[in-house]
C-alpha cells in the first residue's frame, strides 16, 4: 500500500489512504498525522510505515517486536548509520530480544515487561539469563528506547514504554593510556621500525603498522580514522592533518573509505614540523617501495586498497607484547594517550573536544575528567606549605 503524504495548513504532515468501502458503502479513508516529522521525506517514511501495519477496515493490526524492529533498523541503514551500529542492531533484536521476548508484540508490551527483559539479560548464563554486562544493557536499552520513539511517531505504538524502564547505571572504566616510564619505549621502538635498515615486504609492513600507531599517539585519531588518511589529507604547507572518513570494514568483503568519522565532524589537527619531518620519511619510504603504477590513495597501503582497521590493531597488539607494555594497553590506548598528556599539559576541554573529534565537550570530561588538573593541584600545595612551615617551626 503506498499513499503520498500532505501538509495541512497547521504545516503538520498527514497521510489519509484510501482503503475502498465498507460493507455499507462507505469510504475507508483513515487519517493519520506526524506531528514530529520535520520535512516531507520524514513524514513519508513514517507514514510507509503506518500503511504497512494497517488491515483492511484502516485499523493499526498488532506487529511484532522483533519484525518492528528489523523494519526500524533497515530504515536507520538507509539514513546513514555505521555498519558497525547496524551489526550491533541485529545482534540485539536477533540474539536477545527475539530469545526472551519471542513473538511479542510490540504494542501491547507493558513496562514490566521490559524491566523484566532487561534483568534477563543481567542475569548469569547459569540462571538462564544472557550474562551481560550493564553497559551492554544499557545498550540495547537506548536503541530499544530509539525504536520505540519510531514506532509511536508511526502511529504503531501509542506510548513508549521504555521511557519508565529502570535502565542500568553505566560502568565507567579508567581509559589506559601510556605512563611516562612506558612512553620513551613505546615511542623509540615506533621510530625504529618507521625506519627499516632494509626493505623488504616484512619490514614496509611493519613500518606502516608502526606508522598508524605513531600517527594515533600524536593526534589522537581512531584507528578507523587513521587508515582512511590519503596522501592528500596531509597537509605539509599548512601542517595539519585533515581527519574527513573512516574505513569500514565486514567480514568476508574489501574494507572501503566512508568520507564520515564516528562523531560526524571533519576536523583538521595540527601537528608540529618535527611531526611532518617523520611523516615525510614514512612517505617517502612508502613511494619507493610501491609500484608508481598504482599510485594509491591510502596513505597506509601495501598494495593501493584501504587497511582493516583491525588488522592494524592486532599488529600494534604484538608490538606491545614485545615490548612487554601492560595487557590491557590497545591501539585505541593510544588515542587517550594523546588526550591524557595533553589536558595534563594544560590544553583546554574544548580544544582537546575539537582536536579528538567528539561530538560535544560533555563527551570529552565524561570520558577524561579523572585526569584534568584542578583544584587538587592547590591542595597539594597547601600541604608542601604546611609541612614547610612545620619543619620550620620544629627546628627553632
Amino acid at each position: 500500500m503506498k499513499a503520498e503524504v500532505k501538509q495541512g495548513t497547521d504545516g503538520v504532515w498527514y497521510v489519509r489512504p484510501y482503503l475502498g468501502v465498507d460493507a455499507h458503502g462507505k469510504q475507508i479513508k483513515p487519517y493519520h498525522s506526524f506531528p514530529n516529522a520535520s520535512t516531507r521525506e520524514q513524514a513519508q517514511a513514517l507514514a510507509d510505515v503506518w500503511l504497512k501495519h494497517l488491515t483492511a477496515d484502516g485499523k493499526v493490526k498488532s506487529s511484532l517486536l522483533v519484525d518492528l524492529l528489523h523494519d526500524y533498523i533497515e530504515l536507520k541503514e538507509r539514513n546513514g548509520a555505521s555498519p558497525n551500529s547496524v551489526r550491533s542492531y541485529k545482534l540485539f533484536t536477533d540474539n536477545y530480544v527475539r530469545r526472551f521476548l519471542g513473538t511479542a508484540q510490540a504494542a501491547k508490551l507493558t513496562v514490566m515487561d521490559l524491566n523484566r527483559f532487561e534483568t534477563s539479560l543481567r542475569k548469569p548464563k547459569a540462571d538462564g539469563g544472557a550474562g551481560l554486562a550493564r553497559n551492554s544493557v544499557l545498550a540495547i536499552h537506548h536503541f530499544l528506547r530509539g525504536a520505540y520513539n519510531y514506532f509511536v511517531d508511526a502511529g504503531i505504538c501509542e506510548t513508549n514504554p521504555l521511557f519508565y524502564v529502570a535502565k542500568p547505571s553505566p560502568e565507567r572504566h579508567e581509559a589506559v593510556s601510556l605512563s611516562e616510564w612506558d612512553f620513551p619505549t613505546i615511542a623509540s621502538e615506533l621510530e625504529k621500525l618507521m625506519q627499516p635498515q632494509e626493505l623488504t615486504e616484512a619490514t614496509i609492513r611493519e613500518a606502516t603498522y608502526a606508522t598508524a600507531a605513531w600517527i594515533a599517539l600524536h593526534t589522537g585519531m581512531r584507528v578507523g580514522e587513521v587508515c582512511a588518511l590519503r596522501l592528500k589529507d596531509i597537509r605539509r604547507t599548512q601542517r595539519y592533518i585533515h581527519v574527513g572518513g573512516t574505513v569500514i570494514e565486514k567480514t568476508h568483503e574489501t574494507p572501503y573509505r566512508r568520507d564520515v568519522t564516528k562523531g560526524r565532524k571533519h576536523r583538521n589537527i595540527a601537528v608540529t614540523q618535527s611531526d611532518m619531518r617523520v611523516l615525510d620519511g614514512y612517505i617517502s619510504l612508502r613511494n619507493g617501495f610501491l609500484d608508481d603504477d598504482i599510485r594509491p590513495t591510502p596513505l597506509l597501503t601495501l598494495d593501493g586498497s584501504y587497511m582493516r582497521p583491525t588488522q592494524v590493531s592486532r599488529a600494534f597488539k604484538r608490538i606491545c607484547k614485545r615490548l612487554r607494555l601492560p595487557s590491557r594497553f590497545t591501539f585505541h590506548g593510544l588515542r587517550h594517550t594523546h588526550a591524557t598528556w595533553c589536558l595534563a599539559h594544560g590544553v583546554d576541554l574544548k580544544t582537546l573536544s575539537e582536536r579528538l573529534g567528539h561530538a560535544d565537550e560533555a563527551t570529552t570530561l565524561r570520558i577524561y575528567a579523572h585526569v584534568m588538573p584542578g583544584r587538587d593541584t592547590a591542595a597539594a600545595a597547601a600541604f608542601a606549605q604546611a609541612a614547610d612551615d612545620a619543619r620550620q617551626e620544629g627546628s627553632e
